[in-house]
């Protein structure tokens, strides 16, 4: 057996340590890389299930709610619309019809709710015609809540159209629910007719969201995939705390963001790590802290081992949970010394943050995204009403979402346009606190005023 030097030995030891050690960071970075793309494929960052171990795989299933959750009881309602008194004839368990009423004795009360259908009311509308001597000739009126040669009035139209985009169930669902419930038969094809007249009346106001939306003080900024007849497309979702917009399109880059918002907005933008938000001049942008908390967290799953990296990641995460928690402890309290003296001593703690070791991938990914966006990241703390995190844009979007787990997206470019102009009224409303079939009803009866476009209206000043 030939034998080598013991200096080789350990070189050849210490060659084979160095490798394995670079085999291991990389195969790090590729799990970490494939989270983010799973995340950005699927927008959910859920993980499938743990399969369950043999210590817990025989234990049956608790039933019932959580330890500690608290029970959910009904409230008595504040009106009670009508008593039924509840009398006997007979008895119910012998069938003797000598019975006297306990007249000393507490009566038993009950309430109950119930739901009253409505019926189905048909108009018959009748147009006196009138000699117009201005005019030289005859006209005549429309009725109170009348659609001019339809045969469907607007509160049913409204109603399909809250079906279809607020509860999300198919036209065919919404078709037999009509029937019913309400015994008004109507054909699937009809409905769709219901969205374009939706969309056609709609428009104008769908143009007013977005010029209401660029008014505010900040917007939050979200994108999903979406299908159009097969085809990728892109939803972006723009929205503040009283304005939300859809708007479907083939790209998702820069020139989508400034199609909404102009090449100027002078209010601060939420949102991601997008590339399409970076060239876009704002008064201010604020990126979203757990996007960063998120994947910080996931570094640590994976370098478990990487003193380096976990220290650098520590240190970070510490400066961001910081700044988190100074504007949790000021968000109602006024900014004094104290804060601005906190606040300056972490954006000088977050500028001072050195450049880690260039041969950790990881590292060196996360100090060009804080180079980049180093003025973007602590924004809360200097502008009000700002958020640290794009939850909001992210709930806004959810509705789209499960829209298109259910529809697959739109079969059409005209299904997209009434989706981005019903879909912004319906959200706009809840925003507002304003019942979006009846915000349907008055914009299909082509109303010069009703709530939600009057709550969109500036104030009037006072003359003198």
């Amino acid at each position: 057996m030939k034998k080598y030097p013991i200096k080789q030995v350990l070189l050849r030891l210490h060659a084979l340590e160095e490798e394995n050690k670079k085999l291991k960071e990389e195969n790090a970075y590729l799990k970490f890389e494939l989270e983010e793309f799973r995340a950005k494929r699927y927008k959910s960052g859920k993980k499938p299930p743990e399969p369950p171990s043999e210590a817990t795989a025989s234990l049956p299933k608790k039933r019932g709610g959580l330890i500690g959750h608290i029970g959910w009881f009904r409230k008595k309602p504040d009106k009670i619309d009508r008593i039924e008194e509840v009398r006997l004839e007979a008895c119910p368990d012998c069938g003797s019809k000598n019975i006297t009423e306990c007249k000393n004795k507490d009566m038993d009360e009950h309430i109950q709710e119930d739901i009253v259908l409505p019926r189905v009311e048909a108009v018959l509308y009748r147009h006196h015609e009138y000699y117009c001597r201005n005019c030289k000739k005859a006209v005549s009126g429309v009725g109170k809540e009348e659609l001019p040669n339809s045969y469907i009035g607007p509160k049913a139209k409204a109603f399909a159209a809250f079906l279809r985009y607020g509860i999300k169930i198919s036209e065919r669902d919404v078709k037999i629910l009509f029937e019913r419930a309400f015994n008004l038969k109507i054909v699937a094809s009809s409905i769709a007719g219901f969205r374009y007249q939706l969309k056609r009346a709609g428009s104008p106001l769908y143009e007013t969201l977005k010029t209401s939306l660029k008014k505010g003080s900040f917007i939050h900024a979200d994108e999903t995939g979406w299908r159009v007849d097969g085809k990728s497309r892109w939803l972006w979702k723009f929205s503040n705390k009283k304005v939300s917009v859809s708007h479907i399109d083939e790209s998702r880059g820069q020139k989508v963001v400034e199609k909404i918002l102009g090449h100027e907005y002078k209010g601060s933008l939420i949102t991601d790590f997008l590339s399409a938000y970076n060239k876009i001049e704002t008064k201010a942008k604020q990126r979203c802290l757990v996007h960063i908390l998120r994947d910080l967290k996931k570094v640590k799953e994976y370098w478990t081992d990487d003193g380096e990296v976990l220290e650098y990641v520590g240190r970070l995460k510490k400066i961001f949970e910081d700044a988190i928690a100074l504007h949790t402890e000021y968000k109602n309290r006024r900014q004094d010394d104290s804060y601005r003296q906190r606040r300056q001593a972490l954006k000088d703690s977050l500028n001072d943050f050195g450049f880690p070791n260039p041969n950790k991938k990881i590292l060196k990914r996360f100090a060009k995204r804080l180079e980049r966006h180093k003025n973007e990241l602590l924004t809360f703390l200097y502008e009000k009403n700002v958020d640290f995190h794009n939850n909001h844009a992210e709930q806004q979007i959810r509705p789209d979402v499960i829209f298109r787990k259910i529809t697959f997206g739109n079969r059409s470019e005209k299904g997209a346009e009434y989706h981005n102009v019903i879909m912004s009224i319906l959200q706009t409303a809840r925003l507002r606190g304003i019942d979006p079939i009846s915000t349907f009803k008055d914009i299909l009866l082509k109303k010069r005023q009703y709530p939600l476009l009057t709550s969109l209206s500036p104030p009037r000043r006072m003359a003198g």
